[in-house]
């Protein structure tokens, strides 16, 4: 197959790491893969084979202009954001593949931006007829209320050669606590940084600090004050870091109005981390692998915390049943399927 995928950026988020290692995976197999993109800041590894094409034209009214005028000799053009599947069907028609990662329609607090996704989603599926390879059977229901027919489901999958727990993680010797709990940072509206930082400050009203910390992943610059609480902020971390830290914490906190898919949250439950969660991550059940909290309830998520850090059985447990948990979903199975995926949509 010769692909073609238009993403405005390669960033350290978990959709460019998604999608640079199909493309790995793609161009082993013998697969043409041409990525146009505006921006390159990652750490994440690039194949050399990957074809890494700058955007003629700058910023992200570029990208759309680009996507809008631009057909390509290729079998499919892959996107990972549902406007820019509209943009570049107008050029190259059914040849467009939508890699939804989450529902876009989630990302903003706005009605009036989420009104706006929606009439875009509906030009996608309805009047262009888009494809989609959803990450989760969760995410794939959702869009097929629009797209029947038309949407495939290729879950994500860890890669358990890096991610797993290391039992003697050199990262545990910053802990200051006997119990450290890891909140990821990142602004955006449907990661719920804003329900986190209110559940950590309600823990600490609850139960103190004395005996727990707050570890930070991402966002260094993220506004989380709680008098008298040991926080360490660790940034952006490459992947055998990140194995490294979760191996050391004690839970994950995960506070998301929406995941399409929690592959981080799985990753930290492969490294130990017990999870604490809302509905959002649908992978997880209630009790068994994790606790499981309404969408924007803080107050619950807290309460959750505090049971898990009073209850050393529970604790261990759901630790257990997340490792279980998080051994059935790995990278190797995703990639197959992955590419399976793409050549049915060539050859139909």
């Amino acid at each position: 197959m010769r692909i073609v995928v238009i993403r405005h950026s390669i960033r350290n988020r978990g959709g460019d790491r998604l999608v640079l290692d199909y493309c790995s995976y793609l161009v082993q197999k013998g697969h043409g893969i041409v990525y146009w993109t505006n921006e390159v800041n990652t750490h994440f590894p690039i194949d050399p084979r990957i074809q890494i094409k700058q955007i003629p034209y700058p910023q992200k009214r570029g990208t759309i202009r680009f996507a809008l005028s631009t057909k390509f000799d290729a079998d499919i053009v892959l996107v990972d954001l549902v406007a820019m599947s509209v943009f570049a069907s107008i050029p190259n028609g059914k040849k467009i593949v939508y890699l939804a990662q989450d529902d876009d329609r989630t990302y903003y607090s706005s009605p009036l931006l989420r009104f706006m996704m929606e009439i875009i989603y509906r030009i996608a599926f309805w009047l262009f007829r888009v494809r989609a390879i959803a990450v989760s059977d969760y995410l794939k229901e959702k869009l097929e209320r629009l797209a029947k027919g038309r949407v495939k489901s290729v879950s994500n999958g860890i890669d358990h050669r890096i991610f797993y727990h290391e039992d003697k993680s050199r990262y545990a010797t910053e802990k200051k606590a006997s119990i450290a709990i890891v909140l990821f940072a990142r602004s955006d509206f449907h990661k719920g940084l804003d329900v986190g930082i209110k559940a950590v400050e309600e823990l600490a009203r609850l139960r103190g600090v004395k005996d727990w910390e707050l570890w930070v992943i991402g966002d260094e610059n993220a506004n989380i004050n709680v008098e008298g609480l040991k926080i360490k902020k660790w940034g952006l971390l490459k992947s055998e870091a990140l194995r490294g830290v979760l191996s050391a914490a004690d839970i994950y906190l995960s506070p998301s109005r929406h995941e399409g898919f929690g592959l981080m949250q799985l990753e930290a439950m492969a490294c130990g981390c017990v999870m604490i969660t809302t509905k959002a991550f649908s992978l997880v059940e209630n009790e068994l692998n994790g606790l499981v909290c309404p969408i924007e309830d803080w107050q619950s998520l807290a309460r959750a915390l505090n049971r898990v850090l009073s209850d050393s059985g529970l604790f261990e447990r759901l630790r257990q049943n997340g490792l279980k948990l998080a051994k059935n979903y790995s990278i190797d199975k995703s990639r197959v399927q992955f590419e399976k995926t793409l050549l049915e949509f060539v050859q139909k």
